[in-house]
């Protein structure tokens, strides 16, 4: 059999293990793995040798905003060119993104609307997420047709009252009945809005020195208000029957909700973010405090650590990076109000190998569990399975080769991530994203996006 493509001598990483295999691909899918005589690899077009490196699938972030809207007169800085250059630059070579609806507008325009601005840009192959704004039982047929589009999940907010995006509790539960019945997935953002107006009044209350700042976000959202919407999330998929995923969780207390409801046999998955491992609420403080303002915010230690033992133990399987991308001059619009703050921190470039200096590196987490929470978890959680996140013949021939040996000070001058800071930098983190192949066809070398008219496609997920 001829090949277009041998990766050759690396250490492939599935679920049952690691060993020294080669990987041969052709018309864009995986279709050997094992050892290759010296013929065949002479009549492939193409040998990448692999030597010292982990040959693992590509990467899967199943939360990104790109070309986000944030108010009238701002964007997020990535669009779907500069945020999927980032992604196959980090080993990520499949993203979902979220529709961007405005009050009263249907599911399946939003849906319509977004593929119409991400199908002649995006990088990377990607699906998306459906943002429901309010409800209109009007919309049950499109919810049928998104499933048949490919878009089995729909995200509702428990906060925004301001904005008019918040879910009250009886919207929620009408949502996740008709989720029920469609098979879809409902993924919330889970924090309590009337908690956060009230802490939100107590910050504001206190001296200018007491609040700290831009720390005045962690004191406005503390993890009671994360927490508390969590557990509630919980019961009303448990009372309704759907398929609930809690996105972005950076509290202990939420991660044993979603723990105690997995022991239950509910059907609850969650994610956390890189930053909840790795970055502190101390880090809000000081005057560059206000870039790193998120929503939900920085937690503690005692936070970080509950999250990577969940990780590591399986209560949570997948890990998105919530990727939000501001400029400085764009953070810098909070003009010392913390209320004002673009929430959202850039990830998708980073996120592999923060992970990596946190878990592997250091021998806090195997290699098997390491790629797991970033290809087979994400996959199956989210219809993705097995075309995304394996190596199993016949498969997409999204192929991540991992250099563990290398160690790099974050610059976001040479970055892909379209943003003049970034909230590592000066970090040395370790592994690097050597070669990044998608559907067998090299979109990365070097942490670096490849100059060439590969375009990613629109993924169907399933149910």
């Amino acid at each position: 059999m001829d090949y277009s493509l041998v990766i050759a001598g690396g250490s492939v990483v599935t679920p049952r293990g690691i060993r020294i295999a080669d990987m041969g691909v052709r018309s864009g899918k995986i279709v050997k793995l094992g050892a290759m005589g010296k013929r065949a690899r002479q009549a492939a077009r193409r040998v990448v040798d692999a030597s010292g490196c982990f040959v693992m699938p590509g990467a899967i972030d199943p939360h990104v905003h790109l070309d986000l809207p944030i108010g009238p007169r701002m964007t997020t800085s990535d669009d779907f060119d500069t945020g999927t250059r980032a992604a196959v630059a980090g080993g990520v070579t499949t993203i979902i993104d979220y529709t961007t609806p405005k009050p009263g507008q249907g599911p399946l325009d939003a849906f319509r609307k977004r593929r119409a601005l991400a199908d002649p840009v995006v990088r990377c192959d990607y699906g998306l997420h459906n943002v429901l704004i309010g409800w209109d039982p009007k919309w049950k047929s499109d919810l049928a047709k998104l499933v048949k589009l490919g878009a089995p999940s729909v995200k509702m907010f428990m906060i925004y009252a301001d904005r008019g995006w918040q879910a009250d509790d009886g919207m929620l539960t009408e949502v996740m009945e008709q989720a029920k019945r469609l098979g879809m997935q409902v993924c919330v953002h889970a924090e309590n809005d009337s908690l956060i107006s009230h802490y939100t009044d107590k910050a504001l209350g206190l001296a200018p020195k007491k609040r700290g700042g831009a720390f005045a976000l962690s004191l406005a959202r503390p993890a009671v208000c994360e927490e508390e919407a969590a557990a509630r999330a919980i019961f009303l998929a448990k009372h309704t029957g759907a398929k609930l995923h809690l996105v972005h969780l950076s509290t202990a207390g939420a991660v044993e909700s979603v723990r105690d409801a997995r022991q239950q046999g509910l059907k609850v998955t969650a994610e956390t973010c890189p930053q909840y491992l790795a970055l502190d609420a101390k880090m809000l403080s000081g005057p560059q405090g206000h870039k790193f303002g998120s929503c939900p915010p920085l937690r503690t230690a005692r936070h970080r650590r509950t999250l990577f033992r969940a990780l590591d133990s399986g209560w949570i399987d997948v890990v998105g990076t919530d990727h939000c991308t501001f400029t400085s001059a764009q953070k810098n619009t909070w003009r010392g109000d913390f209320r004002k703050i673009p929430y959202g921190l850039p990830g998708l470039e980073t996120m592999l190998r923060v992970t990596w200096t946190l878990g592997p590196a250091r021998g806090k987490m195997s290699i098997e569990r390491w790629v797991s929470i970033h290809t087979e978890g994400p996959a199956k959680t989210f219809g993705l399975w097995p075309q995304k996140g394996s190596l199993q013949m016949g498969t997409d021939a999204d192929i991540l080769v991992w250099d563990p040996s290398s160690s790099a000070s974050i610059n976001p001058k040479h970055m892909e991530t379209h943003t003049d800071w970034n909230p590592y930098q000066g970090k040395r983190l370790k592994g690097i994203a050597r070669h990044v192949f998608l559907r067998g066809m090299e979109v990365a070398s070097e942490s670096k996006c490849l100059r060439r008219p590969i375009r990613g496609r629109y993924v169907l997920r399933h149910k």
